[in-house]
């Protein structure tokens, strides 16, 4: 017998009762001699007889038989008997003995004559299923009274075991009445009956069903006993034991249809839950609500944080307009491991025709396990909500850990890049300037070539599209993707010649170190290109949603050079943090940027500042660009970055040496470009210094004053009407 699966034969709400119960499957208008309604036994012999066909000729087995209740009918005896006896004809062949079968009782197999947590009350099933072998639940009343019986049924290397519950002692129980109410309502048949008996019987009869509950409820000496057993099982060598409990009524409603009734549920359901979910039980598998179903539950620990995931099985019955679930096989595979679980219902038969297959429900029964301080995982397709959930995480349980997000971007939205509306900004903008801003961050960060690789020698675009100074790997990507949807279609932006040292010391590299793109297809002859980025570190409130924006301009370029889709963007971050959102602090600086993107604004704004005036539309740019950097450099010396950050050094530079040409003859103009020198030399020295609070808070005093200096400096000399 193959270890890794088991399977069971499932039966509940057979209704047998006794034998020559009706099962009016047709539409009988006339009676005809010698032609009765076919009885329920006779129709479950004949599904049994065609599915001990299909098992010979399959060459199965069957691990055993789970029957989870009402073998009987209102409590009318005979039920347990032909269904036992059908069971072991038709299945001994199989591997079926007593021992086998898990029998637990309905609320229809016990004798409501007898008060609950009474051995009269089970005389029937146990004369069957106990006193034969089987395996049966601790019964109120007989276990804690007489001799013991099977209470679970165990693989013999332990890596399923089945516990029967019972959940019917209290079905049909008599109500307490009170008095004075209960002394008349013994007499009230008689009373308005009078002399005739007949009304009087069934008038008690009626009175007798009002005072009584079909109250489903599993006693605390049961749970206590199923604990012991459960927790005293032989466990497998090696993986987890696959726990399955039955029990007749439900846990949870299996469908839409609503039973209007008292004590329609288990009374004490949230006790049975928690010894389900504490005994670490993966299955349940019930009858009660003729209903077939396979439905996930999540029972949640006292702290509503927790869940444990449980697979209920509902079991329905057979009866006119229902017949394609009869019995069912429940097949265990992958033990112990990958468990998973196939439901397959078995129909009732027509004499001489094949019915058909009806579709198996197949559930994996394993989930991913939450590890402590175990990878988070966000995912989400709108990036504002996206963005604040990352936020948060980074903030707290993920902090210093793996984060991992999924985002699923709009495919159409290829003509702007995407930054969340709550993205702190230095200033306020309007959506078109904040989308300029982005646009020219991203670009910068992809430039081939830099005039600041000496100062940042790892701009993602110089690794990108230069690596190693001569192979620019997103030109492959797109040969390779073009071809075909290979695997190979990634770049690396680690280069340990370049930034690695023998002992680790003194190393400075990007925290963007590998990107890989995927081809997908979509059928109808598209593709999508999905992007997967991983960074060494990475800042969420600041720097992810600009990483972002920088993969989705590299997706939209792969993209549109093979017509593909923009599919989805995934980072993944070994070390996730946040700071405080108030910098915008996730590049080189704006003034410095200009170096390389638009060198000639240091001149329109050399210009400015020597003639005193902004004479045209470059100028006033590059005026407006100066008030933006300033603001800039304000909000990195107004909050400590532990990271540290780039500060602006060659941009004042430059501009300092710009207004120098004419500074001779204008002593503003010189102090002026003292205090761009002074300012360059300050940043120069912290970035290149030790960075720590001390230090910066040191350069962040000097640096405050200086940025209001600039600003009046520039305000001196610049009159309102001329910007």
């Amino acid at each position: 017998m193959d270890s890794t699966s088991a399977t069971f034969l499932h039966v509940t709400d057979a209704h047998i009762a006794y034998e020559g119960t009706a099962l009016e499957r047709d539409d009988r208008k006339n009676a005809v001699v010698g032609l009765p309604a076919q009885t329920r036994e006779a129709a479950l012999r004949q599904v049994f007889e065609r599915l001990a066909e299909r098992l010979k000729r399959e060459d199965r087995t069957l691990d055993g038989v789970i029957f989870s209740g009402d073998a009987q009918d209102r409590g009318r005896q005979g039920g347990h008997a032909l269904l036992f006896d059908l069971l072991l004809n038709h299945f001994a062949a199989f591997g079926i003995t007593a021992e086998r079968i898990v029998a637990t009782p309905g609320n229809h197999d016990v004798d409501r004559a007898y008060d609950p947590g009474t051995a009269e009350r089970y005389r029937d099933f146990c004369a069957t299923w106990r006193d034969r072998g089987c395996v049966v639940p601790w019964l109120d009343g007989v276990d804690d009274v007489g001799p013991a019986a099977p209470h679970s049924l165990v693989d013999t290397d332990g890596r399923w075991a089945i516990f029967p519950i019972n959940s019917s002692n209290w079905c049909h129980a008599a109500a307490v009445l009170p008095e004075p109410l209960a002394t008349v309502w013994s007499q009230l048949p008689q009373l308005a009956a009078g002399d005739d008996e007949e009304m009087e019987s069934e008038l008690r009869k009626q009175l007798d069903g009002l005072a009584r509950y079909d109250m489903a409820r599993v006693s605390e000496q049961q749970l206590e006993q199923v604990r012991r057993f459960v927790d005293a099982t032989l466990l497998p060598d090696n993986g987890r034991q696959l726990r399955i409990a039955v029990l007749h009524h439900h846990l949870r409603a299996p469908s839409l249809r609503e039973e209007i009734k008292a004590f329609a549920d288990l009374s004490n359901l949230e006790q049975v839950r928690g010894f389900l979910r504490d005994r670490a039980f993966d299955v349940v598998v019930h009858g009660h609500k003729h209903e077939h179903a396979a439905q996930f539950d999540h029972i949640y620990d006292h702290g509503g944080d927790g869940a444990r995931r449980v697979l209920v099985v509902s079991g329905a019955t057979f009866e006119a307009g229902r017949e394609t679930d009869a019995v069912r096989l429940l097949t265990f595979e992958g033990l112990p491991y990958t468990p998973s679980i196939r439901v397959e219902p078995i129909p009732l038969q027509r004499g001489g025709v094949d019915a058909p297959a009806f579709t198996a429900i197949t559930k994996r029964l394993w989930a991913s396990e939450n590890l402590t301080d175990g990878p988070t995982t966000i995912q989400g397709s709108d990036i504002d909500e996206v963005y604040e959930r990352v936020v948060e995480v980074a903030r707290v349980e993920a902090e210093g850990n793996t984060l991992i997000v999924h985002l699923d971007l709009p495919s159409h939205q290829t003509d702007r890049l995407p930054l969340p509306n709550n993205y702190p900004m230095a200033e306020p903008l309007e959506p078109g300037a904040r989308q300029e801003w982005l646009r020219e961050l991203v670009g910068w960060w992809q430039l081939g070539r830099s005039k600041l690789e000496q100062r940042m020698p790892f701009v993602h675009g110089t690794r990108l599209r230069r690596y190693g100074g001569k192979i620019d790997q997103i030109e492959r990507i797109k040969k390779l993707l073009k071809q075909k949807a290979s695997t190979r279609a990634l770049a690396v932006l680690v280069d340990p010649f370049r930034d690695f040292t023998a002992d680790g010391s003194g190393e400075e590299f990007a925290s963007f170190s590998l990107v890989e793109f995927k081809r997908r297809n979509l059928g109808n002859g598209r593709s999508s290109v999905e992007v997967i980025a991983f960074y060494r570190a990475q800042e969420f409130a600041r720097w992810w949603p600009i990483n972002v924006a920088e993969l989705r301009s590299l997706q939209i370029e792969v993209c549109r050079h093979l017509n593909f889709d923009a599919g989805r963007i995934t980072t993944i971050a070994a070390d996730a943090r946040t700071h405080s959102r108030s910098p915008t602090q996730v590049a080189m600086p704006i003034v410095d940027r200009w170096l390389d993107q638009a060198p000639e604004r240091l001149h329109a704004l050399a210009n400015v500042l020597v003639h005193r005036a902004a004479r045209n539309d470059k100028e006033r740019a590059a005026l407006e660009g100066w008030g933006r950097c300033l603001t800039e450099l304000e909000d990195v010396a107004k909050n400590y970055n532990p990271d540290g950050v780039p500060v602006a050094v060659e941009g004042l530079e430059v501009l300092a040496s710009y207004v120098q040409v004419s500074a001779e003859s204008d002593p503003a103009l010189a102090k002026l470009v003292r205090e761009l020198t002074r300012l360059a030399e300050d940043n120069r020295g912290f970035e290149h210094g030790a960075r720590d609070r001390s230090a910066f808070d040191t350069w962040s005093k000097r640096t405050l004053v200086s940025i209001t200096d600039l600003r009046e400096m520039t305000a001196q000399r610049i009159s309102p009407s001329s910007s």
